[in-house]
């Protein structure tokens, strides 16, 4: 589903939308389907509308009823708000079957779908189930929607200036000065971290017994840390100054590079345009992977990744509707059990774009957007992401 003129599959007529050809019998589900999807058909053209013109929403809406009729012929049963791990997989077999555009076009649209779900609460299946479908959706996607537009050197150059991850990483980079202290990962040694975390403007103090009950992007001024863990900003730029190459690991010690660190200190220039663009997909994807969440669980990271996928897009997600969850009363009795998760994701996710909105990463206003020259480093970052999540 997009805003281009050109026919994708989801926009075929019915009798011949190539997901209804992938299941013989499918159809006698059909009129079940658009029954049992009526009573929320008004809130999913909104949700589409937000992000589609209205004829690719209809068409979009049109794919998804196919999509769900074949859906619940596989399950033997009407499924319109949740959605089965191993009858999916069997139905984008077939979708692939088709055609390999069939298939990435069908996961979109079920993507947008499942998130609509969980984002009004219609979602009846469990937390695990959820999870499950999600994760394979997103690994069925294929081509990112993400526009990466083409920009001349000086304008790229002008928008790198601009943004505070530069600056913050050149302060920090310019704290090693000729060397720190690390340990044999390459991590800051806890002696050095209310020095390093003062170099990009935040104020703690060490107490190795620290056990904060929450963690900030940027701590309240005064907190006691105790260890890297705990300060996820430094965190994210230590681990994105090492992946690019800006720290070398010497001895017990991680200097800068000199080369590399000449291209981050640079305004223009193809060098200091790359540099700069390998540290962003850094930190994309170290504060998607580690800012937020308990160990091992993706969920938050997930929907933060798809919001973040959709903003850096050419339809990009209104922040009112991507941001809101629904209450206990808003939710069915037989949905109350889903409530911990949206607690828990959709806060969770925004607090992680909140904290790359700090950072310039995002732009938090009607809409969510990441800015252009941001782009093609979160694109990256996102396929680590997703290589890491999904495995």
């Amino acid at each position: 589903m997009s805003k281009s003129k050109s026919k994708s599959p989801a926009a075929k007529s019915r009798s011949g939308h190539p997901a209804r050809r992938t299941s013989d019998g499918a159809s006698v589900f059909e009129q079940p389907v658009r029954n049992a999807m009526a009573r929320y058909a008004a809130q999913l053209r909104a949700f589409f509308n937000e992000r589609h013109t209205a004829a690719d929403t209809e068409a979009g809406i049109e794919g998804l009823v196919t999509l769900l009729t074949v859906h619940s012929r596989l399950r033997n049963q009407v499924s319109v708000t949740e959605l089965e791990h191993d009858a999916l997989a069997i139905q984008f077999g077939d979708l692939r079957a088709i055609g390999e555009d069939v298939a990435i076009a069908c996961a979109s649209i079920l993507k947008e779908f499942v998130l609509f779900l969980a984002e009004t609460g219609l979602w009846s299946g469990t937390v695990e189930e959820f999870k499950a479908v999600f994760g394979l959706i997103s690994a069925q996607s294929g081509e990112s929607p993400i526009a990466v537009p083409e920009l001349d050197e000086a304008t790229a150059d002008e928008k790198w200036s601009k943004l505070p991850m530069v600056a913050t990483a050149r302060q920090l980079l310019a704290w090693v000065g000729e060397g720190r202290a690390v340990q044999p990962n390459g991590l800051l040694k806890e002696s050095e971290l209310v020095s390093a975390a003062a170099a990009i403007g935040i104020d703690v103090v060490f107490d190795a017994d620290a056990q904060p009950e929450s963690f900030h992007w940027v701590p309240e001024a005064g907190t006691a840390v105790g260890s890297l863990a705990h300060l996820p900003k430094l965190g994210a730029y230590w681990d994105a100054l090492l992946r690019a190459g800006m720290l070398t690991k010497q001895d017990d010690k991680a200097v800068p590079t000199p080369v590399v660190a000449e291209a981050l200190a640079a305004n223009s220039g193809f060098s200091a345009r790359g540099i700069k663009d390998i540290t962003a997909e850094g930190i994309y994807a170290h504060v998607l992977l580690n800012a937020i969440g308990p160990e091992n669980d993706h969920t938050i990271t997930q929907m933060a990744a798809a919001l973040m996928s959709k903003a850096g897009s050419n339809n990009p997600p209104r922040t009112e509707v991507a941001f809101h969850f629904p209450t206990v009363d808003d939710l069915e009795p037989e949905q109350a059990h889903l409530q911990p998760l949206f607690e828990k994701t959709i806060p969770g996710a925004e607090a992680i774009l909140r904290a790359l909105e700090s950072e310039g990463m995002v732009r938090i206003g009607k809409h969510l957007r990441v800015p252009r020259v941001l782009r093609a480093p979160l694109e990256r970052a996102l396929t680590r992401v997703a290589a890491e999540v999904l495995g």
